[in-house]
């Protein structure tokens, strides 16, 4: 490595360590800040408060990286084009370029980082933080505790219950089987197959249920065609407390259940926005920082450490804006789901080869 290269390396390791610490920790003060009393007045334990809070770190750290990695180029760059190092370098011949690759390169392998944090720490997470927040709100599910979203598996009385699907943004399951045993000889005596109960005002209204009778050596089928109200020993609310999140899943786990709802014929939208958001998403560090990168390195009168601080605090809150807006319109469908999840870092890019061009260097 050259001698430039391991000075600007050196330099953005040292700033970007300062950076994810500083945005990690403001962002879990203020959420213990917000949350804290709440959290006391259900009377939890000390090492269940510290433990929920200890979960959500993983999390906060995915978020904040990108824009610690923003904070990083424009420090570095904007401090050495105030001690004229840029100049310097500039007027010996050496390429822009050439400075800007040690930042690029760090930044793709911190997206790398990026990735692996969200695919293999972030869900184990979240589900333990969601499991401490069911205990602490003593909300925690009568049904499986597995967190799945399909083959749900649970038993009251002497009857068993499957759900084959859970459908969060739906309020509805599906594909439930009941099976009823007789208490004294254990023997199934009926067994009742729903194609899809939705929660509406309190109670399953149940379409396609086809019930049989087991007596003896006999069989007798029930085929009721038109929506029930059935009285199951479930609430909706349980299964908000088994089903996963896209925050709760990795990128295979959630790719494959995208894919059961498509073979299912419901609407799969909201979580395929999130599926192609766990690619790009820890992209966006390498272009937001293209885009700064021209404005850091401009010579200024004034060192200007201020002025590109506060750009680039715009700039990363103006990418998580049109994330949002982004996203929003891809789980309405309005936009497709890949190019909700890419057009932040799109106009991005196009914002920045923009500047590049007419940035006199």
């Amino acid at each position: 490595m050259k001698i430039i290269s391991r000075y600007i390396v050196d330099e953005f390791l040292q700033v970007y360590l300062i950076a994810i610490t500083a945005l990690s920790g403001l962002y879990i003060i203020v959420n213990i800040f917000e949350s804290l009393k709440d959290v006391i007045a259900k009377q939890p334990t000390v090492n269940t408060i510290v433990m929920y809070y200890a979960t959500q770190l993983p999390g906060i750290v995915y978020q904040t990286i990108p824009m610690a990695a923003l904070l990083t180029v424009v420090i570095v760059y904007t401090v050495m084009s105030r001690n004229n190092e840029i100049g310097s370098l500039l007027t010996t011949g050496i390429s822009p370029y050439t400075i800007i690759k040690p930042s690029v390169a760090i930044v793709l392998i911190l997206s790398i980082l990026h990735f692996v944090l969200g695919e293999f720490v972030v869900p184990a997470a979240n589900i333990r933080n969601a499991e401490l927040d069911a205990v602490i709100h003593h909300t925690t599910s009568s049904l499986s505790k597995n967190f799945k979203v399909n083959n749900i598996w649970f038993k009251s009385g002497t009857d068993i219950y499957r759900v084959g699907l859970f459908i969060p943004w739906l309020d509805t399951i599906k594909d439930i089987t009941i099976y009823r045993f007789s208490s004294d000889t254990n023997a199934l005596v009926n067994r009742t197959d729903i194609d899809t109960a939705v929660w509406e005002h309190g109670f399953w209204d149940a379409h396609g249920i086809f019930s049989r009778n087991f007596t003896n050596d006999t069989q007798t089928a029930y085929d009721f065609s038109k929506s029930t109200i059935l009285q199951l020993p479930f609430m909706l609310s349980d299964f908000k407390h088994t089903g996963k999140t896209p925050d709760e899943m990795d990128y295979t786990e959630l790719r494959a259940y995208i894919q059961k709802l498509k073979d299912e014929g419901y609407s799969y939208a909201p979580y395929d926005v999130d599926l192609n958001s766990k690619i790009s998403y820890p992209l966006s560090s390498l272009f937001v920082i293209l885009l700064v990168i021209p404005f850091s390195l401009k010579k200024r009168k004034t060192s200007g450490v201020m002025l590109a601080f506060g750009v680039s605090l715009a700039i990363g809150f103006s990418y998580w804006i049109a994330m949002a807006l982004a996203m929003s319109m891809g789980n309405s469908e309005i936009l497709n789901a890949p190019l909700a999840a890419w057009l932040p870092n799109i106009m991005t890019l196009l914002a920045a080869g923009v500047l590049v061009v007419v940035t006199k260097w």
